[in-house]
């Protein structure tokens, strides 16, 4: 999974919502490890739900992000550490739980099996696993013109997919999950509203133009996009704003698992 400023910046908004799904079946007995965790948002929220929580990221940045995070909120039972998702520097069978937001639909099929494979070892004999992922065929857009399908689409091209059907992970969580030795035992879905009210919609503007222009480099040196693209993809954005009946919900598709055997 990539990494850039902008990225980092759009996930320290994301906070108790992105894991509210999983928060029922965690209680104060339990170490949780978040993968993935970015700048520690979401580990934070875990945190105030469980024992402790841990929080691994490949990204140095990240990491020091998150430090810096739960030293300002004075939490004491979350700890970061820079790793690897497919070699996990902690002991078998230490976590109750482990959860990934938008990361899993990432990988491609080995890169998948090894995580999981991961996942299993440090998880406890009945260990949960949740996880949390997007689904474009549950994404509702309008207005929906082809500019701001174009906005849309540099996303995936700057994600670069190993997997083209990887847009529509979400739908797929619960058998991909007991393709890997996990029982699933809940899943639904949730959006992200980037469109309630008006100023939701500024700052959605805002973050997609911060986001698009932070990308705009690789994109380009990656001939993923010309740069009349993104200027289309940015106007876009600001038309899209300017319609005060404007709608984006994105699908986060959820599911919580539990270690088979």
């Amino acid at each position: 999974m990539r990494h850039n400023n902008a990225i980092l910046d759009f996930q320290r908004k994301r906070s108790d919502s992105s894991a509210a799904f999983f928060l029922p079946f965690l209680d104060e007995t339990m170490d949780v490890l978040d993968v993935g965790c970015g700048p520690g948002t979401i580990t934070a929220a875990l945190a105030r739900a469980a024992r402790s929580a841990t929080g691994i990221d490949i990204n140095a940045h990240a990491i020091r992000s998150a430090r810096d995070m739960a030293f300002a909120d004075r939490l004491d039972n979350a700890g970061f550490v820079q790793a690897s998702m497919t070699a996990l520097p902690f002991r078998d069978g230490q976590f109750d739980a482990v959860f990934f937001h938008a990361v899993l639909y990432h990988l491609d099929a080995r890169m998948l099996a090894s995580t999981l494979s991961e996942a299993r070892r440090i998880l406890k004999p009945g260990g949960v696993i949740a996880t949390r992922d997007a689904d474009v065929g549950g994404n509702l857009l309008y207005p929906e013109t082809p500019d701001l399908l174009l906005a849309i689409d540099l996303f995936s091209r700057w994600y670069d997919h190993c997997d083209p059907d990887a847009v529509r992970f979400g739908r797929r969580q619960g058998a991909i999950l007991r393709a890997h030795g996990f029982v699933p035992m809940w899943s639904g879905a949730s959006f992200v509203n980037h469109s309630a009210d008006a100023q939701t919609r500024r700052e959605s503007v805002m973050d997609a133009r911060k986001t698009l222009l932070g990308f705009k480099h690789d994109l380009i040196a990656r001939n993923l996009a010309t740069s009349e693209e993104i200027e289309r993809a940015l106007q876009a954005w600001d038309g899209w704003g300017d319609e005060p009946d404007s709608v984006y919900l994105r699908c986060r598709c959820e599911c919580v698992a539990q270690k088979a055997g």
